[in-house]
């Protein structure tokens, strides 16, 4: 009796715990951008963007969350980096917040950092990808994709 109460306690302890998932998605975006030094040897801008993901996302309750992104980008000596926060929308209304970084010869990394409804709780990360760019438009507009990729966990 003893044993099949531990083989219960630690079936349900481990049913409790969570569950990596991983996740593939597409964001299509429009960013703009506020120029505060551009040189030969320093660039420095900050960025606004807003998007939204495409589907098909794995797992698809990804699909048709919107985003707002707030950044700043140094580029000296050829190199770029970009740092910011995003806030996605998913189409019920919950919310989770992360942040981004691309660092000079590493891929871009994207953490989970707090979350809100079916997100409470969130956390992991991954990382991103631009796969499409657009032309800059003469405002310094710009619209491209990215390919995000990573594993998330949810409290259970």
């Amino acid at each position: 009796l003893l044993s099949v109460g531990a083989i219960v306690m630690v079936a349900t302890t481990a049913t409790a715990q969570a569950s990596e998932t991983e996740y593939r998605l597409t964001a299509c975006a429009h960013a703009t951008s506020i120029t505060l030094e551009a040189g030969p040897d320093l660039t420095v801008f900050s960025n606004e963007i807003w998007y939204i993901v495409v589907p098909p996302a794995t797992p698809n309750v990804f699909e048709n969350n919107t985003g707002h992104c707030v950044g700043y980008n140094r580029i000296m000596q050829g190199k770029v980096t970009d740092m910011g926060s995003c806030r996605w929308t998913d189409p019920a209304g919950d919310t989770f917040i992360g942040e981004y970084v691309d660092a000079p010869d590493k891929p871009g990394a994207w953490t989970f950092l707090s979350g809100t409804g079916k997100w409470k709780g969130i956390s992991g990360g991954g990382t991103y990808q631009t796969v499409a760019m657009g032309k800059p438009a003469a405002d310094g507009s710009i619209g491209f994709c990215a390919l995000i990729t990573g594993k998330y966990t949810l409290p259970q």
